[in-house]
């Protein structure tokens, strides 16, 4: 089965995705002990997938530099600004991708296998993206990449800048050992002392009641003082850790997609001035639409850009 598992791995990648790992369930337990959500994986995983194809989908540091600074131009005051890992819906490029590599597949390789699964079922080919299954642990169970000090997945071809997505696979292929590199932030704490609300732990790891992601994110019911204060104008996305991060200042390319493009910056009125009914219009199809991220989350975090733009200018 090495053949067919390198055959997979050499399609996966011609499809666009920097790197892919092979994952066997049966030593997942072993590998990622900190999921914390191990029996909905299994009960999703189900019989007749064997394997696990676990993926990371650049999203790059080329994204539109001109149109960002034309964009800063024009929106002088009052500008909220999205981190470029949602300004495409690069999790919903990332599935239609594997979908049809399950289609390839299928194609290719479908048919009953000595063990009795059949290879040409659809429902054997289950993705995970951007989902209640963490998908963090996956990739580092399998080598996709190594853990940051900042707790996020470093790839060697694209540093912290991909999207990480998985796929079942219906056939009994061998799991990639781990490639975790100790050494990785071994002597760098740029991301600490960058984190403008010191939510990254110099022995590494996130506390996430600092982290102006999570509250990004939707999480929480109110935001600390102390985080607000430290908001700056963004709207959607702190990226501040991965900025300074030696393993993003080489050039990456980005996997291109139209799938839910925005602006790098909105005006935090416009938004303000919406209906609910409005954003989840606007955002719909984006990497803001998500279900778990409500309108009030969007326009909370507009309040906080503006206040910093009004501050900023008086």
């Amino acid at each position: 089965m090495g053949s067919l598992k390198e055959t997979i791995r050499a399609m996966t990648l011609d499809a666009g995705f920097s790197r892919a790992r092979i994952l066997a369930p049966f030593i997942f337990p072993e590998n990622a002990s900190d999921l914390h959500d191990c029996g909905a994986l299994k009960d999703r995983w189900g019989e007749g997938s064997p394997s696990l194809l676990v993926t990371a989908l650049p999203y790059g540091n080329e994204d539109d530099a001109e149109q960002e600074s034309a964009e800063r131009i024009l929106m002088e005051n009052c500008r909220a600004y999205i981190a470029p890992f949602a300004r495409r819906n690069y999790y919903k490029e990332a599935v239609k991708r594997l979908q049809k590599l399950s289609q390839t597949f299928r194609r290719l390789f479908g048919g009953i296998h000595s063990g009795g699964i059949h290879t040409g079922r659809r429902s054997n080919y289950r993705i995970f993206c951007n989902s209640p299954i963490p998908e963090k642990p996956l990739a580092l169970a399998c080598g996709l990449g190594s853990q940051g000090r900042n707790s996020l997945v470093i790839t060697p071809e694209a540093g912290s800048l991909v999207i990480i997505a998985a796929m079942t696979l219906p056939y009994p292929l061998e799991s990639d050992a781990p490639e975790l590199d100790r050494s990785v932030c071994a002597t760098c704490g740029f991301c600490v002392e960058a984190c403008p609300t010191k939510a990254i732990r110099r022995d590494g790891g996130i506390e996430r009641n600092k982290c102006i992601q999570w509250y990004a994110s939707g999480n929480e019911a109110s935001i600390p003082r102390h985080i607000a204060g430290k908001w700056g104008q963004r709207l959607y996305g702190c990226t501040t850790c991965q900025d300074v991060c030696p393993h993003n200042k080489k050039p990456i390319r980005g996997a291109k997609t139209s799938e839910g493009i925005l602006p790098a910056y909105m005006d935090a009125r416009t938004i303000l001035a919406m209906t609910d009914q409005e954003i989840q219009a606007f955002f719909k199809g984006t990497a803001l639409g998500l279900s778990w991220l409500k309108p009030e989350h969007i326009r909370r975090s507009a309040r906080l850009a503006l206040a910093c733009e009004t501050k900023k200018g008086d």
